[in-house]
């Protein structure tokens, strides 16, 4: 990882330049994650050092992918490999398959270390801030990155969130979504949905990959059967996190769910699962009606062919009274689309 030789020149290059007399007035702009071709740089030094043989840069974006770069995540994920994958095999060249399983290891459960012990922490100590985490990572809102804002600034000072490109509040990277997400899931289990820790079940998993289409059907079974006369508040508060909590069990570590944030429209949650090497896209959302309705189809199909995809599912939440629980197969341009209501 870069050494503090390397730090000090790069905060040097930042600060050099015109000897302006406004210069007290300089921001402290150094930005100390890494990008994908610093990665590679670091991956160069190890293979030679090693004399292995990486595919160094499909390596490096993996690893950019889930850590967005932060320092200690991306050493953390090589330091598995290194230590923790690599001496159990014969083989010693790096693969990408290598980064997924330093990934399972990083979030798996049982295992923490102090980044994540204060990461839970402060969570914990700042309800409002636990608040708002909440609904980016379970509600999937959209929220302007408004560093004024002293919740926002709050996250963005602890690391937990920073501007998208788009300028939105978006969680720093894929390791804290997902630890996140088990804190509030498991505390969420623990407290109001214990009845839900039952529905894990091999019949879900088969030799093709993932059945989404049974697991949405049997969350509208059990929508149906358990909760058809709670109250719309309840249910508009914790209907997302009711079918994230029922997705766990099913996938049980053997798959990951993370929820793409979805651009100044907080009434939909893009869910990619991945499980295996395949992934499945569900779209969450409220019902408003056919015109909206249409709208959303297009939506999915558009970020179905950024996956390259041909098929995806819709969980549908109505909120009136005298709803239907349906299915139904929807054929929509190229796409085949599953969607159930609940």
């Amino acid at each position: 990882m870069h050494d503090i030789k390397t730090l000090k020149a790069k905060i040097r290059h930042q600060s050099s330049g015109y000897n302006s007399p406004w210069n007290i007035a300089i921001d402290f702009k150094v930005d100390m994650t890494f990008l994908p071709h610093e990665i590679e740089t670091m991956l160069q030094d190890y293979s030679i050092d090693k004399q292995i043989q990486l595919d160094i840069s499909a390596i490096a974006q993996r690893l950019y992918y889930y850590t967005n770069g932060y320092p200690y995540l991306v050493s953390k994920l090589c330091k598995f490999i290194d230590e923790d994958i690599i001496p159990n095999r014969a083989e010693k060249n790096w693969s990408v398959d290598d980064v997924e399983a330093a990934f399972k290891m990083i979030v798996d459960e049982g295992y923490t270390t102090t980044l994540f012990d204060s990461l839970t922490k402060n969570l914990e100590n700042e309800r409002e801030l636990y608040e708002l985490i909440y609904h980016i990572v379970i509600n999937g809102k959209s929220l302007k990155f408004t560093i004024a804002d002293p919740m926002i600034n709050l996250a963005y000072l602890y690391g937990i969130l920073i501007p998208s490109e788009q300028k939105r509040c978006q969680i720093h990277n894929r390791i804290f979504e997902q630890r996140i997400y088990a804190y509030m899931m498991s505390k969420f289990m623990r407290t109001r949905a214990g009845d839900i820790n039952g529905f894990g079940g091999p019949e879900y998993l088969t030799a093709s990959g993932l059945d989404v289409k049974l697991i949405l059907q049997r969350f509208q079974a059990f929508m149906q059967e358990n909760y058809s006369q709670r109250d719309r508040k309840f249910l508009e508060r914790e209907g997302r996190l009711l079918f994230l909590a029922f997705l766990k069990p099913i996938l049980n570590g053997r798959g990951f769910d993370f929820k793409e944030p979805t651009v100044a429209d907080e009434r939909r949650m893009d869910l990619v699962i991945t499980y295996q090497d395949k992934r499945y896209i569900i779209e969450l959302k409220r019902w408003y009606g056919e015109k909206y309705h249409q709208r959303g189809l297009q939506q999915l199909s558009d970020y179905l062919d950024i996956y390259s995809l041909n098929s995806g599912y819709l969980l549908i939440y109505d909120f009136n009274k005298g709803k239907s629980y349906k299915e139904e197969l929807i054929q929509f341009q190229d796409k085949e689309i599953f969607a159930v209501w609940v």
